[in-house]
């Protein structure tokens, strides 16, 4: 079974012909592509873009290069230029709305959290949501390094590169969109 190896030994795999093992990629990668897709964008057009990323992953990966990037930060650098293009395409930029029924019904919302009081919990979900909607008023580039820090725990380097800035950069830019965010919520 090929699910248990890695993703330069998939990707070797796939350049010497065996375009099956591309679908392991698929399933390890989809979720937290879609996560950070679905946080730049939304909900309805994560999965157009999500799957015009895979189009473009397969189509590359051949000329995929394991020493100039690691796999994650490649296959997030394409999702993010998808995303980046998908936007400018659409002209006026598209973030989450929290009204929509179809966020209230979530599974992430209806799981109960048996320690908590229910004035806690609404409290927790009433600051889940402030913090979100105001996270959408950040420029994509800072929503973009606070969703790859803390959401995807990648690293100021891995970043970096799939940003295309230097490592002091990106660390600049997480400082200023913290700075940003704390002066948006106080």
């Amino acid at each position: 079974m090929h699910s248990e190896e890695t993703d330069e030994q998939i990707i070797i795999l796939f350049k010497t012909g065996n375009e099956e093992v591309f679908k392991i990629l698929i399933d390890r990668y989809t979720p937290i592509l879609y996560n950070f897709v679905a946080r730049l964008t939304d909900k309805d057009n994560a999965s157009d873009i999500l799957q015009e990323t895979f189009i473009k992953v397969w189509k590359n990966l051949k000329k995929f290069d394991e020493e100039k990037a690691s796999f994650k930060t490649w296959i997030f650098t394409i999702a993010k230029n998808t995303t980046t293009d998908f936007l400018r395409k659409k002209k006026s930029l598209i973030f989450s709305d929290f009204g929509k029924d179809e966020e209230e019904n979530s599974f992430e919302n209806n799981i109960p959290d048996e320690d908590l009081l229910p004035d806690e919990i609404l409290q927790r979900t009433q600051d889940f949501e402030l913090l979100n909607k105001t996270l959408e008023k950040l420029t994509i580039n800072y929503r973009t390094i606070l969703i790859l820090h803390y959401q995807e725990d990648m690293t100021f380097k891995e970043i970096g590169e799939i940003l295309d800035k230097p490592l002091n950069t990106i660390k600049n830019q997480h400082y200023r969109a913290i700075f940003e965010l704390r002066k948006m919520l106080t």
